[in-house]
């Protein structure tokens, strides 16, 4: 019988099962230390058929690290289920497995997801860039401890779900710059960094490097003993017991390239396809295969049911196989049953329709390029004034039938700004300012809104929190977050003092939060907090029924939209103008709305009365309306 993969302790014998189908004998390798070179103990695995091998034992190896040999040949091979893992700080990450006990005392048994996915305001965000500036004088930076003290900040804003990008260990070095290492040659990142963890190398394992206190300079090694678990696993208790549930990003559809990943090296056509790179990364993974499908699924449930995790974002979900993406959203069901599945929806295919068939939620790009667009001097969407974006289908939920891409609003994210891409604040800018005024800016000129980037930034929160589906925004959107590529010493990158749409790569302040920008521009930030909390006190702004949602006929500009939306206790209109000159009408059939909010009544509270059912829309505004029904 097979034992599961991995070390486990089992009616107090522990095994260790490896799958490596092509070795011929494998040896379990013993270390007092991580970075020990020579083992204490070599102990000999056998095969148990079907291309697995074990090692059991009735002794205790808590506080062991262990390895594995393959053939006697030189490299040693970290368990691909390791649950901590301790690497050396380099390109190939060279790492062995450390035995932890884990006496972890959860407190957040009260905690539940929303039962409709609708209900969610996901806060997308690196665990570095909240905790890393300066300015924010974190006593943890860079770390799951101090990503606890932004917790407050997270409650303050109002969100209610917080989407971190990868935290599963992951490769964050790479070759150095402009050297031939082996058949390597680094010629794309001078940083050598991989700063977002966009390359998974162990997927049960937190990642080592955001532990209170490693050793994070180059070539050290990185050596939390455990720490990792126990400081991921009270951040995720200290979100629940502030009402905010976790997200991970995970990237299962290709594997670090330059390490010495496990899976490379025990059956690299098992894992991995070998001759595909729909990834742009290389190590594309083979999830049709079984073994590959079931350490995904496996992964899954382990976060799940060992960290309390509400939520997965798959990266680039197109390039795994129907198969496996529904025995995964089915094995998470299971485990929890209002788990959150959602993923980006291309990669080798694009299949958002399909994706919602299967009930998963999707990155909606035709929300994001419809309302913002997809390049701030090519192709600007409706909130620049452009006509051709059909924004009303964005409105109602991006439903198959209106012309948009799922099957029910339920799986719709929308958002305007993410980890990709330049952020929403930057694209403003390069849309409105002289290309000049973007190239090694001063500072605080810089963060400052004009007036009409201020109105374009409230148009764009409006328009996002009255958008029927789950909402996400990302760190900083809130206070028109720059990235300006900081000068790196040692670093020769001509691209510094230009805005950055790619900034994967650099763990400096082009990606660290400085919250002190938010008293520049207070008053976006304001309304977003206001967005967020009408948004949260009325859910037929997220999760209407489309029978219960009547898209309006806008007149006089041809940049407009709206809707009204019948509950048993209101009628609510949602408006929005974004043409630069045209006045928009709507006859909404009667008198009497209360307006509760628009760009001149920005406090919510809803206390002018419209006098005429015409209802006029000045440029590049808004208005939410409401009537409640007579009882």
């Amino acid at each position: 019988m097979k034992h599961p993969n991995g070390c486990h302790t089992i009616a107090g014998r522990t095994y260790f099962t490896l799958y490596a189908p092509y070795a011929s004998h494998v040896r379990l390798l013993l270390f007092e230390r991580c970075e020990d070179k020579n083992p204490r103990e070599f102990l000999l695995m056998r095969s148990i058929g079907d291309g697995y091998w074990e090692y059991s034992d009735v002794r205790s190896f808590d506080n062991v690290y262990y390895a594995f040999s393959i053939d006697n040949k030189k490299e040693l091979i970290a368990d691909p289920y390791a649950r901590s893992v301790s690497t050396r700080n380099d390109h190939l990450q060279e790492a062995k497995a450390f035995i932890f006990k884990d006496d972890f005392q959860w407190e957040d048994a009260d905690f539940r997801i929303p039962e409709d996915p609708r209900n969610l305001i996901i806060y997308e965000c690196h665990l570095c860039d909240m905790t890393m500036h300066p300015r924010t004088a974190n006593p943890f930076p860079g770390s799951y401890k101090g990503m606890e003290e932004q917790i407050g900040y997270l409650r303050d804003l109002g969100v209610n779900a917080v989407e971190f990008l990868p935290l599963m260990q992951f490769a964050n070095h790479e070759p150095p710059y402009r050297e031939k290492i082996g058949d390597v040659f680094n010629y794309w990142n001078p940083y050598a960094y991989n700063y977002w963890g966009y390359m998974t190398s162990f997927f049960f394992a937190p990642a080592n490097f955001y532990a209170s206190g490693v050793h994070k300079e180059k070539n050290a090694w990185c050596d939390p003993r455990g720490a990792e678990i126990l400081e991921l696993k009270s951040l995720v208790n200290t979100l629940h017991k502030a009402g905010i549930a976790v997200i991970m990003d995970v990237v299962f559809n290709h594997i670090s390239q330059y390490n010495l990943n496990p899976l490379r090296y025990l059956a690299k056509d098992r894992y991995l396809r070998v001759h595909e790179n729909h990834s742009g990364c290389g190590n594309d993974t083979r999830s049709e295969s079984a073994v590959m499908r079931e350490l995904i699924i496996e992964s899954i449930r382990y976060w799940i049911k060992e960290f309390h995790i509400d939520g997965f974002r798959f990266d680039l979900t197109g390039i795994l196989d129907d198969e496996t993406l529904t025995a995964v959203r089915e094995a998470a069901e299971q485990e929890n049953p209002h788990i959150i599945m959602v993923g980006e929806p291309w990669g080798r295919r694009y299949f958002p329709h399909e994706m919602s068939q299967m009930g998963w939620g999707i990155w909606n790009d035709m929300y994001r390029n419809g309302i913002k667009g997809s390049d701030p001097m090519q192709d600007k969407g409706f909130l620049f004034g452009n006509d051709g974006k059909n924004p009303g289908v964005c409105f109602t939920g991006s439903l198959q039938k209106d012309g948009g891409l799922v099957t029910n609003s339920r799986f719709t994210v929308n958002y305007l700004e993410s980890h990709d891409g330049y952020t929403l604040g930057d694209f403003i800018r390069i849309a409105t300012r002289p290309a000049g005024e973007l190239v090694h800016p001063e500072h605080a000129r810089h963060i400052s809104l004009t007036k009409t980037e201020a109105r374009l930034h409230r148009l764009a929160a409006f328009i996002l929190a009255c958008s029927q589906g789950i909402m996400m925004i990302h760190a900083g959107q809130e206070y028109a977050r720059s990235k300006v590529i900081v000068p790196a010493e040692g670093i020769e990158d001509p691209q510094t003092g230009e805005l950055d749409a790619d900034s994967y790569a650099k763990d400096n302040e082009t990606n660290y939060l400085n919250f002190d920008d938010i008293d520049i521009n207070r008053d976006l930030y304001d309304h977003y907090k206001k967005m967020i909390c009408i948004r949260k006190s009325m859910p037929e702004l997220c999760s209407a029924a489309r029978d219960n949602i009547r898209v309006l006929e806008m007149k006089g500009s041809p940049a407009a939209a709206g809707y009204v939306v019948e509950t048993p206790e209101r009628r609510t209109v949602v408006l929005v103008n974004t043409s630069e000159k045209d006045t928009a009408q709507c006859d909404l059939g009667e008198s009497g709305w209360r307006v509760l909010l628009d760009p001149e009544s920005v406090s919510g509270e809803g206390s002018a009365v419209q006098s005429s059912s015409i209802i006029d829309l000045n440029p590049c505004s808004y208005r939410l309306l409401i009537k409640e029904k007579k009882g």
